[in-house]
């Protein structure tokens, strides 16, 4: 009960922190947050190719037909302390994985806030504005609307394993080389 509460203070106080306001509908009750899992799919157990496209934040629009092999596709917000604390690890496998590509959905977010968050962290990748989350739930991208979630397509845009929660990074590595040489 004790860590329970602990955590419960931690996230109120990052998120405070951070200047940010979590929307309603996005609290879910403790016992709703899903346990951070890793999914992967075999090569032979794969359905078939997705596109995921919407407005990106900058006002064009985004689309994986125009991003060729590998994608990682992570939905977050710039109130989610989860997706805050992941987003290193993202831009690291931008410059350790040039030819993976990423795209961001930007979940129920301010886009002044989204926009200021990107100015502010390192990286750079396109981002489709999902301000009800339909392009993420349609994608299977998370798991209810809890965020962050991470889905990775292999070379022909098949969900090849998918996060709930925040990505890791040694798992992302290892799944990212496996569909590289697939």
């Amino acid at each position: 009960m004790g860590k329970k509460l602990l955590a419960g203070i931690c996230i109120a106080m990052l998120v405070t922190g951070c200047g940010v306001e979590i929307p309603a509908g996005y609290r879910p009750s403790e016992s709703a947050i899903p346990n951070a899992t890793l999914t992967e799919i075999t090569l032979d157990e794969r359905e078939v190719s997705i596109e995921i496209s919407g407005p990106g934040i900058s006002g064009d629009v985004v689309t994986t037909k125009d991003m060729p092999g590998l994608v990682v596709v992570n939905a977050w917000a710039s109130w989610c302390p989860p997706c805050r604390e992941e987003w290193p690890i993202l831009a690291e496998i931008q410059n350790e994985f040039p030819d993976v590509n990423l795209l961001g959905l930007n979940e129920a977010d301010d886009k002044a806030a989204a926009k200021d968050f990107l100015k502010s962290q390192e990286g750079s990748w396109p981002h489709i504005s999902d301000p009800n989350q339909a392009i993420a739930s349609k994608a299977d991208v998370v798991q209810g609307s809890y965020l962050p979630g991470t889905i990775i397509l292999d070379k022909q845009h098949r969900v090849a394993a998918k996060f709930i929660g925040p990505v890791n990074k040694a798992d992302l590595k290892r799944i990212l080389n496996q569909l590289a040489a697939e």
